[in-house]
């Protein structure tokens, strides 16, 4: 005989599994559930039994589900922090736009005062173009006398030189004229030896005719006059003589004229050079009171200047920006761009006041790198990228900073670095500490 103590057992699930044979053995009853009160039965609730196994169903499958979602996603982390490779940049300290190889200065090249300014900013000069006007009335002044010295130089030399020419001619004329005197005195010398002769022979045909039909008388006669005729040709040859004396001593004047005449005209040359070269310093001097433009471009900077001021002899006005390649200039710290920085790496520049999200970066490329460092930076020089039309103006001095792409790394590694340099510092730190 069985006992019923009122106490049923129930599965794991928790469900009352007598109380449920009793209800399929009914077979007749209601599969409505009633409520008790007047000797009813007690409601009965296998509908909701199989609910609860559902939900339990359920929650042991979303559970495996998130746990293999969970080992998925760890998974794929996982191989993402180890094969993935992402760009690691080095950024600069500053950088700018700069026009390669065609800023040209504008300095005072003297001490002087402003005397006119024609040029303004952002205007377009050809080369040559005077600028700035400095006071240059002292150096013109000073360069007029030396011109007005040159000119009457000039002036005297020529008439120097007139003077020269005729004492010259008259020279060559009177070297001229005392070889036609000495030419005839040397003709009537001859007809003297003529008339000499003649008388020799009358002589000596009166002395061979004396003893017979000549007398005394005519033969001292003959020889009288042959006396005569020799002292006449001794007479012609000291002629002769004192002519050719006195051309002699007229060519030495005329030389020495001719000569002091000379020497004045080589002096009044060296003075005319002197003249010359001083008033081409002068001029050159004037020169340097204008500042021209060196080159065709246009005014990038220029300093205010007003009529009247004054500059001192290298002193920057301005400057002239050629046309010419746009290129860029950053400037890293040696830690981050010595062994890391290198030609042909990638780069882009974001511009100071034009924001990034909206105005986007400019690629680059770097092209130099500079060996040592500058005031406590390393130089690089960067080219625009051909990747695309910039959608920012580039102009001359545009500030911005340079991040340039120094290499790939995988994050896990990225990660280590970090670690390690978390590590090293407090290490550094901590015997910093110590040794204090």
């Amino acid at each position: 005989m069985t006992v019923d103590t009122g106490v049923h057992e129930k599965s794991p699930e928790g469900v009352d599994e007598q109380g449920i044979a009793a209800r399929r053995g009914s077979g007749a009853r209601s599969a409505l559930p009633r409520y008790a009160g007047g000797g009813a039965d007690l409601p009965v609730a296998h509908p909701f039994t199989r609910t609860l196994r559902s939900l339990d169903a359920d929650r042991s499958r979303l559970g495996a589900w998130m746990a293999g979602a969970a080992v998925l996603l760890l998974a794929g982390w996982g191989l993402w922090l180890a094969l993935a490779r992402v760009p690691v940049f080095a950024a600069s300290r500053e950088a700018r736009l700069v026009t390669e190889h065609a800023v040209y200065a504008l300095e005072s090249p003297v001490s002087a005062r402003v005397e006119s300014v024609a040029a303004s900013l952002n205007q377009h000069v050809e080369t040559g173009a005077i600028l700035v006007q400095l006071d240059d009335r002292a150096a013109r002044s000073a360069r007029d006398e030396e011109l007005a010295r040159s000119a009457a130089l000039e002036q005297h030399i020529a008439g120097t030189r007139e003077i020269l020419a005729a004492r010259e001619r008259a020279q060559e004329e009177a070297r001229a004229a005392a070889l036609v005197a000495v030419e005839e005195y040397r003709l009537v010398r001859k007809s003297r030896e003529l008339d000499q002769k003649l008388a020799e022979e009358e002589l000596d045909r009166l002395e061979r005719l004396r003893e017979s039909t000549v007398s005394e008388l005519q033969v001292s006669k003959a020889r009288t006059e042959l006396e005569k005729q020799k002292v006449a040709i001794q007479s012609q040859d000291a002629a002769i003589a004192r002519l050719e004396l006195e051309q002699k001593r007229s060519e030495s004047d005329r030389a020495a004229e001719i000569g002091s005449l000379r020497r004045d005209i080589a002096q009044d040359e060296g003075e005319l050079a002197v003249a010359r070269a001083a008033a081409g310093r002068l001029e050159h001097e004037i020169e340097r009171h204008c500042v021209r433009a060196p080159a065709a471009g246009v005014v990038g900077e220029l300093a205010t200047l007003a009529p009247g001021a004054f500059v001192s002899a290298g002193a920057r006005l301005g400057t002239v920006v050629a046309p010419g390649r746009i290129a860029v200039e950053a400037f890293f710290a040696p830690s981050d761009a010595i062994g890391r920085v290198r030609e042909g790496q990638r780069a882009e520049l974001a511009l100071d006041g034009f924001p990034r999200l909206e105005f986007g970066s400019v690629p680059l490329a770097v092209e130099r790198v500079a060996s040592e460092a500058r005031e406590g930076t390393i130089q690089v020089e960067l080219a625009l990228s051909d990747a695309g039309a910039p959608t920012v103006p580039l102009e001359h001095g545009l500030p911005g900073r340079v991040r340039v792409e120094v290499e790939r790394a995988s994050p896990a590694a990225l990660l280590l670095r970090s670690v390690g340099g978390a590590v090293g510092r407090t290490f550094d730190s901590g015997g910093t500490r110590g040794d204090g």
